[in-house]
């Protein structure tokens, strides 16, 4: 009899664990979904060890999975991961496995919150993973990621607030209803956002915990088959559970941290974890813990997570609390002082859309800029081009939890393009690619579409930043560049020499470099002076290259000069060199010749490095000793037709070269291609120094490189050029028709 009850316990157990199967795709299609799944409440792992509310969220990119689970275990969590052509039958493939070990913590209710990253996942490939404690596994599952090499989608659900509506298991059903219906509508999306207020607070049930209601946020098998991207909104804030819950990637320890701003009448901060970001495909999602009002915290936040992630696409912003709505919040104290605060802070920053929620209705704002409604013509027929400004997105309710009413039903305010509320839950689809946003919205009854909005980036724009001549060229570049400036730098239009060492200083000091004649201030560079409300003229090269009559005139608009010479041009450019603080590297570059220092003069200007000029046999004792003084890296430019070995040898410098200037150019900006910034890119002649010259101070601003042209063969700069505008936003032309044509620029850009 003992022996049966053994039997009928082992089988009970064993019929338990087939259930507890967690499949979990990273991201997959709903079908798939519908079929692979199992729907649990809680899942047994080992005869005494239960998991519940499994979840995953995106990792710090497409490459990385973050898993979170609730369980009774204290041992150390792990996820094992293999491929699935790896696996033989039904069995695990143990020895070509990766074990990834996690973190725990405490979670509600005397639970455990386990914590495990996988990392190196390849897109589109399908895995097999099991995850437990090192001694008890869940069954093998597995997980199959998506190819999003032409662009992707996700979810976006506003409010789920489960408990809002006093009703746990209805609250919880219209979740589950518009999970299901969006992920039958859609086979293949990324993750799900849900944009705050996961859940109410626990208040319903008599002062009980909110784990309740996060059961009931988990119970759709969608959050157990694919990863959701949540920040916290207000009602997290009046409790534990939401740091518990979700694994949230490069969260910041410094900005987002909630304390009482004074709005909310539950002062508790929770547990709501601060602001963090991950990037998936082209576009880095900036995920901002509003309850933090500083707008500036936010910002900081921003501003480091965008310079961390230089060459994405498109920039998000998604916060819980909604700037531009239209139902009950609109007028709240503390939206009103965001309102004033942030729209700044995401224009300057350039986010293309703010995602939020926290008003329980739809609204889509117009492109907003400085506080005022911009491309409203634009935008009449759905869609946009290259568009000014910042969209915004306020979401309904994804549950049908709580709505609220529109405060002016009839009458749109000066910001609302689109609002709506129909007392039906709402999502949306946004689907990204490298030129275009779209954004759907659907009511869940029906799943008609509400509403739809597409911001279109051309691949990039060109711009032409050229004149009659050189001169009035030079100001084109010095409009762009800047929009006042304190000095300015003049330099020889006639003769290269003396202007070559000039970006570097340039950049220094934030100053355009002009170009004026020998024996006359040109006009154009005259009245662009005088449109900068320039201070000081640095005068580069003695009166032989830019006369003292020059000078004379630059004085009587009441600006200062100094002139920065030497006795020749390779003195001129050890004394310009003398002006840049701390070099840590130096150039040194043929005097007899601009290309080589054209090359290298923005990465010069850019990085604070002097070039300094020689004939090519050698470089003068005063220069010597510079670089010696100042211990900086020496880099020779150009190939032994120009600077001899001698140098690089008393140097023990470092040669970049290639059989001539253009193939120089490109060897240059391949040594320091991580150095650039390649959102903008510089076109230029390399038959002619001026454009380039003035170009090159610009581009150093900006950390871009000049591209020189040839006009013969540029079969080599085309293939340099498409391999680096994947993430390009602007492309400058220097010089006019006649110096560099729109046909070569159109050849290589095609």
């Amino acid at each position: 009899m003992k022996q049966y009850a053994e039997k009928i316990s082992l089988f009970f157990l064993c019929f338990l664990f087939v259930l507890s199967s967690l499949v979990i795709p990273i991201p997959v299609s709903a079908e798939t979904t519908t079929t692979q799944s199992i729907s649990i409440d809680e899942t047994t792992a080992s005869a005494d060890d239960t998991i519940k509310d499994v979840t995953l969220a995106p990792g710090k990119d497409q490459s990385q999975l973050n898993f979170t689970w609730y369980s009774k275990s204290a041992s150390e969590p792990q996820v094992q991961l293999a491929l699935k052509s790896d696996m033989s039958g039904s069995e695990f493939p143990i020895d070509k496995a990766q074990t990834f070990n996690g973190e725990k913590s405490n979670g509600n209710d005397e639970y455990i919150s386990n914590k495990v990253t996988v990392t190196g996942l390849k897109q589109g490939v399908e895995y097999v993973y099991r995850i437990g404690d090192g001694t008890n596994w869940s069954q093998v599952n597995s997980c199959t990621t998506q190819d999003i090499s032409s662009g992707f989608n996700f979810l976006l659900a506003g409010d789920p607030q489960i408990g809002a509506g006093g009703d746990l298991a209805k609250d919880g059903a219209g979740w589950l209803d518009t999970l299901n219906k969006a992920t039958n509508k859609f086979s293949n999306f990324s993750f799900i956002m849900s944009v705050g207020d996961q859940v109410n607070n626990g208040s319903e049930l008599n002062g009980q915990s909110n784990e309740l209601e996060y059961d009931e946020f988990f119970k759709p098998d969608q959050l157990k088959n694919m990863p959701v991207s949540t920040i916290p909104g207000n009602h997290e804030s009046y409790g534990s559970g939401h740091i518990t819950h979700f694994n949230l990637p490069n969260m910041s320890d410094k900005y987002g941290i909630f304390t009482d701003n004074g709005y909310e009448s539950d002062k508790s901060s929770g547990t709501t974890g601060n602001d963090y970001y991950y990037v998936y495909g082209n576009t880095l999602f900036m995920m901002l813990n509003s309850n933090d009002i500083n707008a500036q915290d936010h910002k900081a936040f921003m501003q480091e997570a965008i310079a961390a992630n230089p060459n994405i696409k498109w920039k998000i912003a998604a916060m819980h609390h909604s700037i531009y709505s239209s139902a009950n919040h609109e007028t709240d104290e503390d939206i009103a002082a965001r309102r004033v605060t942030h729209p700044e802070v995401f224009e300057d920053l350039g986010i293309d859309v703010v995602l939020s929620g926290h008003d329980h209705s739809y609204t889509r704002t117009y492109q907003m800029s400085a506080g005022e409604a911009v491309n409203v013509e634009d935008a009449k027929d759905g869609k946009v081009t290259d568009p000014k400004g910042v969209l915004y997105i306020s979401t309904n309710s994804a549950s049908g939890s709580k709505y609220y009413e529109l405060q002016q039903p009839d009458v749109n305010n000066y910001y609302e393009a689109k609002k709506e509320q129909d007392h039906v839950p709402t999502f949306s689809d946004v689907n990204i690619k490298d030129n275009s946003f779209t954004i759907t919205t659907y009511r869940t009854d029906t799943m008609e579409a509400i509403d739809t909005y597409t911001i279109n980036k051309q691949a990039f724009k060109q711009v032409r930043l050229g004149g009659s001549n050189r001169y009035e060229t030079s100001v084109k570049i010095s409009q762009n560049g800047w929009t006042n400036a304190d000095s300015a730098v003049l330099v020889s239009g006639e003769a290269f020499a003396d202007a070559l060492s000039a970006a570097p200083f340039s950049k220094q000091i934030n100053a355009p470099i002009l170009l004026t004649s020998n024996d006359s201030l040109d006009k154009n560079t005259a009245a662009e002076l005088s449109r900068l409300k320039v201070k000081k003229a640095y005068i580069i090269g003695g009166t032989g290259v830019v006369s003292s009559p020059v000078e004379n005139s630059i004085k009587t608009m009441g600006i200062n000069t100094e002139r920065i010479s030497g006795s020749d041009r390779y003195a001129t450019s050890l004394a310009v060199a003398k002006q840049i603080s701390s070099p840590g590297q130096v150039f040194i570059a043929s005097g007899n010749g601009f290309a080589d220092g054209i090359s290298i003069s923005s990465y010069a200007a850019l990085s604070g490095s002097p070039i300094l000029l020689t004939d090519g046999s050698q470089l003068s004792d005063d220069a010597l000793q510079y670089i010696k003084d100042n211990k900086s890296t020496p880099y020779i430019i150009g190939g032994t037709g120009v600077i001899n070995d001698s140098i690089v040898k008393n140097l023990e410098a470092e040669r970049i070269s290639g059989p001539d200037r253009y193939a120089t150019n490109l060897a240059v900006l391949n040594k320091f291609n991580d150095k650039y910034n390649l959102s903008n890119i510089y076109l230029a002649s390399g038959s002619e120094f001026a454009d380039a010259l003035c170009g090159s101070a610009s581009a150093g601003k900006e950390n871009a490189p000049v591209v020189l042209l040839n006009t013969n063969n540029y079969s080599a700069i085309k293939n340099y050029v498409k391999s680096k505008t994947a993430n390009t936003n602007r492309i400058d032309i220097l010089g006019g028709e006649g110096v560099v044509s729109q046909d070569i620029v159109n050849q290589i850009l095609q």
